[in-house]
C-alpha cells in the first residue's frame, strides 16, 4: 500500500484531474500551454489587465497625447530620430501596449482603433492650434489607415500577452517589429533615401522583434526565451513582404 502523498507536495504548477473534471491541459509543440485548444492563460491571468471601461478610455487619452506629442515632436526630434514624429510605425506601437494591457481580446481590438483615432484627432488638433495647414484628404487616409491597423495591432498586443502559444506570441512580436522594419527599409531606404532614418527605424524593429520574442509570457512559462525569438524571426519571413507591399500601397495613395 503506498503511502498517500502530502497535499504540500503537490505543484501548483501541476494541476491535477479531478472525477468530475478530467485534466485538459497540456503543453503543445511550442512549449506553451494548451487548454483545450484554446492556448488562453490561466484564469488568474485573464483575470488581470484593464477592463472595458478603463481600456477603451486609456485607448483614447493615450492616443490624443501621443498624436499631440507627436505634432510637437516633428518640430524638436533631431536627425536622424526626426522620422519617429512622422511614420506609421510609431502610431501603431500604442495600440500594442494598450491592447496587451487589456483582458479581453474584443476589447484590445476595439481599443486599438480608439487609440490611432485618437492619435489622428491629437495630432490635427495640435497642428491647427500651431497654425499648421490641415489637409482633408490626409485626414481620411489616415483614419483609415487607423480603422484598419488599429484592430489588428491592438488585438496583436492582446494576443502577446495572453495567448500561451509560441508559434502565436512570435507572430505578435514579428508584427510590431516588422512594422518598423519596412518602414525603415522600404519606406525611408527605398523611397525616400532616408539612410539615417532606415538605420534608426530598423533597429528598433530588429530589438523590438528580439525583446519581445523572448519577454512574451508564452516564452517564460516554457522557459525558452530564444525559441521565442526564433519563432518571431521565422515569422518575419511572412510579416516583412506585406509591411514592404502596405508601404508601396501607402506611397502610391498618399
Amino acid at each position: 500500500m503506498r503511502n498517500p502523498v502530502p497535499a504540500a507536495a503537490v505543484s501548483s504548477e501541476a494541476p491535477q484531474a479531478s472525477p468530475d473534471r478530467p485534466l485538459d491541459v497540456a503543453h503543445d509543440r511550442d512549449g506553451g500551454v494548451d487548454g483545450g485548444g484554446s492556448h488562453l492563460a490561466p484564469s488568474a491571468e485573464e483575470r488581470s489587465g484593464l477592463g472595458t471601461p478603463a481600456a477603451l478610455g486609456v485607448a483614447v487619452l493615450v492616443g490624443l497625447a501621443w498624436g499631440a506629442a507627436t505634432s510637437g515632436l516633428q518640430t524638436v526630434l533631431p536627425w536622424p530620430f526626426s522620422g519617429l514624429a512622422n511614420a506609421v510605425s510609431p502610431w501603431v506601437a500604442p495600440a500594442f501596449a494598450v491592447g496587451a494591457l487589456t483582458r479581453r481580446s474584443w476589447v484590445a481590438a476595439v481599443a486599438g482603433v480608439l487609440v490611432c483615432l485618437g492619435e489622428v484627432g491629437g495630432y490635427y488638433f495640435v497642428s491647427m492650434v500651431r497654425d499648421f495647414g490641415v489637409n482633408p484628404s490626409m485626414v481620411v487616409l489616415w483614419v483609415a489607415t487607423g480603422v484598419v491597423g488599429g484592430p489588428l495591432f491592438g488585438a496583436a498586443g492582446w494576443c502577446w500577452r495572453r495567448v500561451r502559444s509560441l508559434r502565436w506570441a512570435g507572430l505578435s512580436a514579428a508584427l510590431l517589429g516588422g512594422v518598423f522594419l519596412s518602414e525603415g527599409a522600404i519606406g525611408y531606404g527605398v523611397y525616400l533615401g532616408y539612410a539615417g532614418d532606415a538605420v534608426v527605424f530598423c533597429t528598433l524593429g530588429a530589438l523590438l522583434v528580439v525583446a519581445l520574442g523572448a519577454a512574451a509570457p508564452a516564452a517564460r512559462a516554457a522557459r525558452a526565451p530564444g525559441r521565442g525569438i526564433g519563432t518571431a524571426m521565422a515569422w518575419l519571413l511572412l510579416v516583412f513582404p506585406l509591411g514592404a507591399a502596405g508601404q508601396a500601397l501607402l506611397r502610391v495613395v498618399a
